[in-house]
């Protein structure tokens, strides 16, 4: 009998014979559960992608943690260098010099970071490389990598010149002009595209009229840690250098999107939620819809079980459907979601993302399928528990009532 009352049940799932707005109901609360599903598999992989990009984008171009001397002046640096590569944790450093500039090109002029660097040790803490070839950097050349929407905003292509402005701590000069070649644009994709200036770190320095302080770039095995770690190096060389980490810059943004990302899940969940409510009430009609049959099968021997068994069997199938359903409509959006974002900005002209609002200008997705198949489970399980009450109603109903009030 366990296997006919299910049976009955798929039965009642895929009858369209009866009445007509119980069936549109039903079929009304399934939809209603894929587009919940679906939404929050899509914005759950979207969020997942901010995630991912920070991590493996933006953490990858910035120091995990810097060492920039308290006083001007030259530093030592090669010393420091092999003090702070015996720490266990720390994988690679680089020597760096940076500074402030106005970058002016015709009658345009825009602010600007400049970061000398050493091309080939500079290939080992960051992924830069993997954006621009740093070769083009040398010693002898006045060559300049820009941010491709810095340059966007000065009019600049490869292969022009731009002067840059450069203050002056000390000395006669208040700033000093010196023109460059702009080697190579550079895009990342990030916010760091609309301020960065690259170039070799002895041209960097020969932009000061006094040698500036070279400082220390450090990469770090967990990127996660590196405040530690950089609280444990402050330790041995807080006195000469001032410690920053990663942290101190992103951090704010980086726990932005973990918080964003938890509420967009509890209101998505609301959604999933109304939804679940929609099965309850569509399964209340269909249990008074089906008050004959009951009768009937209560007076035939069926079991207060039985009839459990039968609308359980009917809710299982909307959960089921919509779960699923829901759950591989939403891996398909978020699969897309990306390129039709910027099909929409192509043909409209739009940004919907700027990189100097949003830490990235794009929409990523990052589809994790542990993240679908929980969503996929939560939707099923609210599914049976909103099934509960009205297959109970269903079960205690007793034959004479239900064939008298049919």
């Amino acid at each position: 009998m366990r296997s006919l009352a299910v049976f009955i049940g798929l039965r009642y799932s895929a009858d369209r014979s009866g009445n007509q707005l119980v069936s549109f109901l039903s079929r009304l609360s399934m939809v209603g559960l894929v587009l919940g599903v679906a939404l929050l598999v899509t914005v759950l992989s979207v969020m997942n992608g901010f995630d991912r990009e920070m991590r493996n984008r933006i953490l990858a171009l910035v120091p995990h943690i810097s060492l920039q001397p308290w006083a001007s002046g030259t530093t030592d640096w090669q010393t420091l260098q092999n003090d702070v590569e015996r720490h266990p944790a720390v994988m690679a450093t680089a020597p760096f010099v940076q500074g402030s500039a106005m970058l002016i090109k015709g009658g345009l002029v825009e602010p600007g970071l400049f970061y000398g660097v050493e091309p080939l040790a500079e290939a080992k803490v960051s992924n830069i490389r993997d954006y621009v070839d740093l070769s083009i950097l040398s010693a002898d050349s006045k060559n300049v990598i820009l941010g491709k929407a810095l340059a966007e905003r000065l009019g600049v292509e490869q292969g022009e010149r731009v002067t840059l402005g450069v203050p002056q701590a000390t000395g006669s000069q208040n700033v000093r002009f010196v023109q460059m070649k702009v080697a190579a644009l550079v895009a990342t994709g990030t916010e760091l595209d609309q301020q960065m200036v690259l170039m070799h770190i002895d041209q960097a320095s020969k932009l000061f009229v006094e040698p500036p302080s070279v400082s220390l770039r450090v990469t770090v095995n967990d990127v996660f840690e590196a405040p530690q770690i950089a609280w444990e190096l402050a330790s041995v060389h807080g006195r000469d250098f001032m410690l920053k980490d990663w942290s101190q810059q992103f951090g704010n943004m980086y726990h932005a999107i973990q918080m964003s990302r938890r509420l967009v899940v509890i209101m998505l969940l609301a959604v999933v939620g109304v939804a679940v409510f929609n099965v309850v009430s569509t399964l209340v009609m269909v249990v008074n819809d089906k008050r004959a049959d009951i009768g009937i099968l209560r007076s035939q021997g069926a079991s207060q079980g039985d009839i459990l068994r039968i609308f359980l069997s009917y809710g299982a199938v909307i959960g089921a459907v919509g779960a699923v359903a829901g759950g591989v409509l939403g891996v398909l959006l978020a699969a897309v979601i990306g390129d039709v974002v910027a099909g929409v900005e192509s043909f409209f002209g739009l940004k919907l993302l700027q990189s100097d609002v949003y830490p990235i200008n794009y929409l990523p997705a990052d589809i994790r399928i542990p993240d679908v198949l929980a969503v996929c489970g939560l939707a099923y399980a609210m599914s049976l528990l909103a099934t509960i009450y009205p297959a109970w109603r269903a079960s205690r109903m007793a034959p004479a009532e239900a064939l008298r009030n049919s």
